[in-house]
């Protein structure tokens, strides 16, 4: 009997050996999940961060681009306005050419 509860004994020490290196076992792999999922998270925000950059750049060409096409269009109409009043004044002229 003594030779059964010896071995019990034994095997529960084992038991406790198996599940102390079984939990630290897990706890390495957590650790190891762990930093791979913060190489990842840095990762990902350097290239967020890059691609933030990257839009307010496209942001501000796309403004500067607004701009340049409304400063455009402005032009035009004042151009527009000049011919018309030219060709006016050419008209008048034609009709009147002794006013001048």
């Amino acid at each position: 009997m003594l030779g059964s509860i010896a071995a019990a004994g034994a095997w529960i020490r084992k038991s406790k050996e198996y599940f102390v290196e079984l939990q630290s076992l897990r706890e390495k792999k957590v650790h190891q999940d762990l930093m791979e999922t913060e190489v990842r998270l840095e990762r990902l925000t350097e290239e967020l961060v890059a691609r933030e950059i990257e839009l307010k750049a496209m942001k501000s060409d796309m403004e500067e681009g607004v701009r340049t096409y409304e400063q455009q269009e402005g032009m035009l109409k004042e151009m527009e306005e000049r011919v018309k009043e030219m060709m006016n004044e050419q008209e008048k002229e034609k009709e009147n050419p002794m006013e001048k």
